[in-house]
Parts: C-alpha cells; sequence; structure tokens
C-alpha cells in the first residue's frame, strides 16, 4: 500500500508542477487563469503560480470542508488537504473560509492556531445569524471585511446546497444558495477588490447533467465578475 501511495504523490506531485508552468505562461501575459476540476486537490499549481506573480493575495474559499488535512491517508496532495497545502505558500496573506459545515477537530486546531491567518465562516454560524435577524448583505459585509485586496476565489461546488450538486463527491447537508454564492462574490468585486485568478472544482455532472447545468452558469457569472474586477 506504501509503495501505492508513494506512487500516486510522485504523479500528483508532477501533476502539480505541470499546472504551475502552464499558468504561469498565461499569467505572465496578464490572462485570468482560471481551473476547472478535476477534485480539489487540483488548484494547488496555479496558486503557486499566482503566488510568483502576485507579492501578497488572500484565498476567498468556498466550500462544505475545511480541507486543512495533513496528508490525508497518506496522500500528500488529497483534495482534503488543499488548503493545508496553500498555507504554505507565504506570500498567501489570509485564507477566508465560507460555507463550511463539516471539519475535524485537528482542522479546527490548524484554524485556532493560525493567528487569524485562516478566518472561518461556517454555515452553522452564518445560518444563525439570519435566524436571529442579520441579513446576508449584513454577513457578506463581514467576510469581506476579512479579504485583501487581492483575491484568489477557490469554488468547491458542494460548497452549495446538496440539491444544486447532487452527484458531487462529498456532498452536505445545508450549504449556499446559487443566488448567495454569486451576491458574495458581486460584492467582493463591489467593494474594489481584484479576483486575480480563481478555480471551480468537484462539479460531476449525473445523468441529468444538472450539475453540469449549475457548474456552467457558476463558471458563466465568474467568469464576467473576474474581468470586471480587473476593468
Amino acid at each position: 500500500m506504501k509503495d501505492i501511495k508513494d506512487e500516486v504523490n510522485k504523479k500528483c506531485d508532477e501533476l502539480r508542477k505541470w499546472i504551475k508552468g502552464r499558468s504561469l505562461n498565461f499569467l505572465k501575459k496578464n490572462k485570468i487563469v482560471a481551473l476547472i476540476g478535476g477534485d480539489h486537490s487540483t488548484p494547488l499549481g496555479l496558486m503557486e503560480a499566482v503566488s510568483e506573480r502576485c507579492n501578497s493575495f488572500g484565498i476567498l474559499h468556498i466550500d462544505a470542508h475545511c480541507d486543512l488535512r495533513n496528508a490525508y491517508e497518506g496522500f500528500a496532495f488529497s483534495h482534503a488537504s488543499i488548503m493545508f497545502n496553500a498555507l504554505k505558500i507565504k506570500n498567501m496573506d489570509r485564507l477566508v473560509q465560507v460555507g463550511i459545515r463539516d471539519f475535524s477537530e485537528g482542522e479546527k486546531k490548524i484554524i485556532d492556531d493560525s493567528k487569524g491567518r485562516v478566518r472561518l465562516f461556517s454555515d452553522k454560524s452564518m445560518k444563525e445569524k439570519m435566524y436571529t435577524g442579520s441579513t446576508w448583505k449584513q454577513i457578506v459585509k463581514n467576510i469581506i471585511g476579512q479579504l485583501p485586496k487581492n483575491i484568489y476565489l477557490s469554488f468547491d461546488i458542494d460548497g452549495l446546497d446538496p440539491k444544486l450538486c447532487p452527484n458531487t463527491g462529498t456532498p452536505v447537508p445545508g450549504g449556499l444558495e446559487f443566488q448567495q454564492a454569486i451576491y458574495l462574490i458581486e460584492q467582493v468585486v463591489e467593494s474594489g477588490r481584484k479576483i486575480i485568478s480563481f478555480d471551480i472544482n468537484e462539479v460531476a455532472p449525473g445523468k441529468d447533467e444538472w450539475d453540469a447545468n449549475v457548474g456552467a452558469r457558476l463558471l458563466y457569472k465568474i467568469s464576467n465578475l473576474a474581468a470586471l474586477s480587473q476593468a
């Protein structure tokens, strides 16, 4: 089993390096680069490429999971480890996680020990605020207040309510509505922040192609908003 894990880790590292190289090729041409997954392990190379072109940036992470596992089950580049690996990028100044509703004790400790570098807006905490009178607009304002000027957006489709992505690999009850997510990203742009790059991951179309429909609409909306943010 160890040999298999070593081989998987080796191939994943090769993919990381390939994606980084391809991303840098386009970033150097002043293109907005987006990565469409695949599972959520795939964008690490893009994040690293962005770090070579931008001295300081933050990640806005929409997901059902924190993805802060250290080499989950022995796989260094697991989809459950993408943000653990992203924290190794020195000029990635802030990780803001939104919609999270599934995390481990170890992941919570990483957040608590991060000295504010990781900010968690869990689905539970946001919903409880809304149940007691807070508006989504107010919550979004608080989220944006934690973000730096330059933003890398990492969007795992399971950050949405599972009715919008029933075929994704690890759905979790709860989550954002489609328009809630779009409103958040719109307000990021409205605030004057710049979306410098983004990924959309974990879209797994079923026979009815519903997940693909939602994923395609996300891609269309986010692409336009990223371009607007750099206009």
